[in-house]
């Protein structure tokens, strides 16, 4: 019908009006997302989560944000949100990336300005998504997050200080796979999203950007 208005979608400099992101310490590196909120979120109780984010903040002398001792198993567990692997990046001359150890799974890029850890990648993740943590390098547009249902890693916290945790279905991975706490069918079903939720891309292949793989490549 030639009456009906034509509708165009947006054009793509419009879309980044909906993107969420994140800078460094010294706002030289930047980080926009494919996307205004995070695609999964856990609380984490590992180790490692834990070292490479106070590690990052030690490197560059800077103070720990508030509610983080330094010390693994005080305080509470840590934030983790995951976002699609699409970065648009600014500053890219300024990256980096780094192991927590040589025989780590996972890569953490950081910035060689100011030591900031912006996200990371891990084999888990299926080349899907990316790892940030906003409690270390906090949200730009995302708005309010959604809030965290499960926990991760949970044998890695302190026993007794794990029992003064709020209660939450949790779980931790053995050499026969994940195992849950408390046991039973309600804890793994709400577990479960975890283990799913890196199957796809949840963005189009033409989404601005470019993957953690293509900016690490390029850093050579």
């Amino acid at each position: 019908d030639p009456h009906l208005p034509i509708v165009l979608g947006p054009p793509r400099r419009l879309l980044a009006l909906h993107m969420a992101s994140i800078k460094c310490r010294c706002g030289a590196v930047s980080v926009a997302f494919a996307c205004e909120k995070p695609i999964h979120q856990l609380e984490c109780c590992c180790v490692d989560c834990y070292s490479k984010n106070v590690w990052a903040y030690k490197k560059a002398s800077a103070p720990l944000p508030s509610g983080v001792t330094g010390v693994h198993g005080e305080g509470k567990p840590l934030d983790l949100r995951y976002w699609p692997n699409k970065l648009a990046v600014t500053g890219k001359e300024k990256l980096a990336f780094n192991r927590l150890r040589d025989d780590a799974a996972s890569i953490s890029m950081v910035t060689t300005c100011c030591s900031t850890l912006l996200c990371v990648d891990h084999p888990f993740y299926q080349t899907n998504a990316v790892l940030t943590f906003p409690e270390f390098c906090p949200y730009i547009g995302a708005g309010e997050l959604p809030e965290i249902s499960t926990r991760a890693f949970i044998k890695d916290w302190p026993v007794e200080k794990y029992a003064e945790l709020p209660p939450k279905p949790g779980f931790y991975l053995t050499a026969d796979g994940p195992a849950f706490e408390p046991p039973g069918p309600e804890t793994e079903a709400a577990c479960a999203p975890t283990f799913t939720a890196f199957a796809n891309p949840h963005i189009s292949a033409d989404a601005p950007g470019e993957t953690f793989q293509e900016l690490l490549a390029a850093v050579g």
